[in-house]
């Protein structure tokens, strides 16, 4: 009896450290790609009316194979992406998509609108995603929670982390400075952070003393399987870096690269507290 009990301590104990390596093993972190920068921004479309349409995959089609443009859970918006680039390239990367989309812009007779929350009578059609995601969100939230979602955009900027504790570290010391780069990102006096955490209530990031204490948050919270459902204004993002997420729209790529070098030197001075 005493070696069952052993066998089942044992075996209880091996599947557990296996769910918390797999967990682990989820954020691809690369010393190579340490303080690159990458930025997300996001946008809603406009008919030629003028009017928020669900015309992504139109755009998207149509500007063709290019992994800097996709979806968004909302038809009607569309995100452009730039990097992994260092940080003194970050603003010719934005030009660079800025060309290309105003180039479509003009050719398909479409518009974009940096305006951080969309009207409450906008159309709320989610766009096609052949994995299957954006269709299991509309069933797994209420309808009041999809629009919501919906309705809001943003930028996000990542900074590139080597390893798993430079990340947890690095992530413990920016996180203290969430209410700051909330107000410098905020165009819509407070309303898309309202919106957001109708979304994402749990949204405000808190210290973890380890990695274990992370994996046994995302498994109370159910982001253990995947962590991208962590929808924290902070981060440690699966791509292997600390996801700023509380950034609003705006037109003024001078103000994302404002952005992004703030989150670049937070992080940096973070790294050098290690050394």
């Amino acid at each position: 009896m005493h070696r069952i009990l052993q066998d089942d301590k044992d075996h209880n104990y091996a599947d557990s450290l296996n769910r918390f390596n797999s967990f682990c093993g989820k954020f691809l972190f690369d010393s190579n790609y340490q303080l690159s920068v990458g930025v997300e921004r996001e946008c809603f479309l406009l008919d030629k009316n003028g009017t928020i349409a669900p015309i992504a995959s139109f755009v998207l089609q149509n500007i063709g194979k290019d992994n800097r443009f996709g979806h968004e859970l909302s038809a009607c918006q569309l995100e452009d992406r730039i990097g992994p680039c260092s940080i003194s390239d970050v603003r010719l990367c934005l030009e660079q998509n800025e060309s290309i989309l105003k180039e479509a812009e003009s050719s398909l007779g479409f518009g974009r609108l940096f305006q951080e929350v969309g009207p409450s009578d906008m159309l709320f059609d989610i766009s096609p995603d052949p994995t299957g995601r954006y269709q299991r969100i509309q069933k797994s939230i209420p309808q009041d929670v999809l629009e919501a979602a919906c309705r809001v955009i943003g930028t996000h900027v990542h900074i590139g982390m080597p390893d798993h504790f430079s990340a947890l570290f690095v992530y413990n010391k920016v996180i203290q400075y969430v209410d700051e780069l909330c107000q410098i990102g905020d165009f819509s006096n407070g309303e898309r952070l309202k919106l957001y955490k109708k979304v994402a209530p749990k949204c405000d990031p808190k210290p973890y003393k380890t990695w274990h204490e992370f994996y046994q948050e995302a498994v109370r919270l159910g982001f253990d399987s995947n962590p991208r459902s962590s929808w924290t204004l902070i981060r440690i993002s699966v791509h292997g870096t600390i996801e700023f997420r509380m950034f609003g729209a705006t037109t003024d790529l001078n103000m994302i690269v404002g952005w992004a070098n703030r989150c670049y030197n937070l992080c940096k001075l973070a790294l050098l507290d290690i050394m």
